[in-house]
């Protein structure tokens, strides 16, 4: 195994153990809410890194705020413990990259978000239009 895959690899159990964590912690309104508003605070400090994934972060932010309020249900489950997973990683001091290492410190938990991005595209394109459908009511 290359150092390269190794280190995917180590990423990936990691946020495994995210999506463990997601599982139950969505079913506590409460701690959701906190762990949505800590993870806004940390990537409003580091928007410059976190740039590439910033505005799909907003409609992370938005989702898990809907679903965990009730406004919102027409996701699949999988989908928002996967969001909140990417949130927990992102706020998570235990990063396979420290976050403190400026310039590369938040690579892994933008390759993070990508990858909720692109496991979850259809689902978050529904939620945009249901949201753009309610902002025209």
């Amino acid at each position: 195994m290359s150092k390269v895959e190794n280190k995917l690899n180590q990423i990936e159990k990691s946020f495994k153990s995210s999506e463990k964590e997601a599982e139950i912690l969505i079913k506590d309104k409460q701690k959701t809410t906190n762990t949505v508003n800590e993870a806004m605070e940390k990537a409003s400090k580091h928007k410059n890194q976190l740039e590439k994934v910033w505005d799909y972060l907003q409609l992370f932010f938005s989702i898990v705020k809907d679903y965990i309020n009730g406004n919102y249900k027409q996701i699949p489950l999988a989908t928002i413990i996967s969001i909140v997973a990417s949130l927990i990683y992102l706020i998570s001091p235990i990063d396979f990259i420290p976050d403190f290492i400026p310039g590369i410190g938040l690579i892994d938990d933008v390759f993070v978000i990508g990858l909720v991005i692109s496991s979850a595209t259809s689902d978050l394109d529904k939620y945009k239009e249901w949201k753009e459908s309610k902002s025209l009511i």
